[in-house]
């Protein structure tokens, strides 16, 4: 099963070295707690069109995530480092 769902999502996570590790999270009222961290990756790539003189501050600062939750439910989220608020988002369910 593979469901696109792009929203922003509220986590709690806690501070392991070089990254955040999510604990649950909440989706439209429902509340996910999170039961293995399976993969984990680093997206520093640019967004829009190809630019002729990219700077560093233009590109991605995201860290996804792919979680299985305790009831089973496997889900990709990420982390946007570089939003002010590092806001976090829920891209696709996987299963």
């Amino acid at each position: 099963m593979l469901k696109f769902i792009g929203e922003a999502i509220d986590v709690e996570a806690t501070q392991e070295p070089g990254f955040k590790q999510p604990v649950s999270f909440v989706l439209k009222g429902a509340q996910y707690a999170v039961k293995e961290v399976r993969t984990v990756w680093e997206d520093h790539g640019f967004t829009g069109p190809p630019q002729k003189h990219p700077r560093w501050w233009q590109r991605h600062h995201r860290v996804y995530y792919i979680v299985e939750t305790e009831k089973g439910d496997v889900f990709e989220i990420y982390w946007d480092r570089k939003a002010k608020d590092n806001q976090w988002f829920l891209t696709r369910q996987l299963k």
